[in-house]
């Protein structure tokens, strides 16, 4: 009798060994098919942000990418796509592109978006199949950063026409380029952020000042463009100004204006 209960015990013992080297079996399996899944992380340097061109660098483990030239139905490697303010699109085997200006599909894992404008942003970046696809399990990551106001002081440059110059009637073109400062068409008329922006451009008048009332006059031009022809332009002296403007049209806090003078000739 006593036999008998010692062999069942040995009987139980070796059960338990064997489902205890299965489980590790198991779990050590599950721990290498994990390790091989894709994934992708994104950063972006430095974490003081300022507006202007921002470059996002992508980590990519486990998954392979497309080099440029390669033919994507014969090497059935992958694409990253890259947003910025939009939602990540996963609809298998649907492309997940977005809004114009808010997307990039890319087989780099740099991406640089350019003009970011100050105030708070999210990043994001997708793993995408040959076809340009979403994945069957979904791989992508995202990050939320403050981005600040460009550095150094706001200031504009006149190209064309050079102050002083003659130039015969008819249209005139004023050409400009903007110094840290970002103009934007996104939120012209919302709220106000620093280093943010569009232009305002005048003829033969004194650009407004007045802090907190709109810079317009009945004969200025509000406008997002570094280029503005003006047409018909009679014979006389003449001064071409051009402001940058909040969003809401006021002056900037310390006013920025370039003014040049030209001679229109009959």
């Amino acid at each position: 009798m006593c036999k008998f209960k010692f062999d069942k015990s040995k009987k139980y013992i070796r059960m338990a060994t064997i489902f205890l080297l299965l489980s590790l079996i198991l779990a050590l399996s599950a721990c290498g098919q994990s390790s091989s899944l894709p994934e992708i992380n994104i950063k972006i340097q430095p974490t003081d942000l300022s507006a202007g061109d921002v470059t996002i660098r992508a980590d990519v483990s486990n998954f392979e990418l497309l080099k440029e030239g390669e033919d994507p139905t014969l090497i059935k490697k992958g694409y990253i796509i890259y947003y910025m303010d939009a939602p990540v699109k996963t609809y298998y085997q649907h492309l997940p592109i977005g809004r114009a200006g808010t997307y990039a599909i890319s087989y780099n894992t740099t991406h640089v978006w350019k003009d970011v404008t100050p105030g708070e942003h999210t990043f994001s970046a997708q793993l995408l199949d040959y076809s340009k696809s979403p994945l069957p399990k979904p791989i992508f990551t995202k990050i939320t950063v403050m981005v600040g106001p460009p550095k150094g002081d706001p200031s504009i440059v006149v190209i064309t026409p050079q102050n002083g110059s003659q130039l015969p009637s008819g249209n005139i073109i004023i050409s400009v380029v903007i110094n840290n400062f970002i103009i934007s068409s996104s939120d012209m008329g919302v709220i106000n952020r620093k280093g943010e922006g569009h232009l305002i451009y005048y003829i033969d008048e004194e650009p407004p000042i007045d802090q907190g009332v709109p810079a317009i006059t009945s004969t200025s031009t509000v406008s997002t463009d570094t280029k503005y022809i003006w047409k018909k332009i009679g014979p006389g002296k003449h001064t071409f100004s051009v402001q940058l403007v909040n969003n809401d049209d006021t002056p900037l806090d310390v006013p920025v204006i370039m003014t040049i003078s030209v001679d229109v000739t009959p």
